[in-house]
């Protein structure tokens, strides 16, 4: 949720994937500047997002192909 927000808020286009691994590096650096009351909107809406995927997809098991 935070590196989607950062993406929109700073009108990035990644094109490719050494670009999205750019974005993912930018936005872990900023998170660990961040204080935790500047974490705290973004993980409160991590947990809203859990619980509506859970009841969105009550049966979902997460299995990783690899």
């Amino acid at each position: 949720i935070f590196r989607c927000d950062l993406v929109h808020q700073r009108k990035m286009q990644p094109k490719s994937e050494a670009d999205d691994n750019n974005v993912s590096r930018l936005a872990g650096e900023i998170w660990r500047e961040m204080t935790p009351k500047q974490k705290q909107p973004w993980l409160e809406l991590a947990v809203q997002e859990k619980e509506r995927h859970a009841l969105l997809y009550p049966d979902y098991k997460y299995t990783p192909i690899h």
